[in-house]
């Protein structure tokens, strides 16, 4: 008589081959990043504060953010670091690739007098409440 091993958690396959095959199907990795990236949005009477986990950015260039009125996207792209061919993979967990984000802003913003920065792996935005905005690329301080 063979031994059959016992996994207790076979009865959840089902539900997670559902889950992939209804809510990530057709999706590309980029789509898929959005919610790779923890975001806080926060507010004052006269400002909107943005802070973003985006680990991996080196330069300056990797990094787009836009301000439409309430809309908020950043995007970019997280270069892989070059491996030796000697080298094999075994796991990887680390997200490389584009990028993209779009949030709704409580309020409308101001493009100009924004202000961007990113150190140590986190983005922080701020943005001054306006009542008649216009849609700008904002440049970011790298550190």
């Amino acid at each position: 008589m063979a031994l059959i091993p016992n996994d207790p958690f076979r009865m959840f396959n089902h539900y997670w081959d559902e889950m992939e095959r209804n809510y990530l199907r057709g999706r590309g990795k980029e789509e898929l990043s959005q919610f790779l990236y923890r975001v806080d949005v926060e507010e004052t009477a006269d400002q909107v504060f943005v802070t973003a986990e985006i680990p991996g950015l080196e330069k300056r260039e990797d990094l787009h953010i836009e301000v439409d009125e309430k809309l908020l996207t950043i995007s970019g792209e997280i270069k892989r670091a070059a491996s030796t061919s000697e080298r094999s993979s075994h796991h990887t967990e680390r997200y490389y690739g584009k990028f993209s984000r779009t949030l709704t802003l409580p309020a409308v913003v101001k493009a100009d007098g924004s202000h961007a920065s990113y150190k140590n792996g986190i983005l922080e935005l701020s943005f001054l409440k306006d009542r008649h905005p216009a849609a700008r690329t904002i440049e970011v301080d790298f550190h």
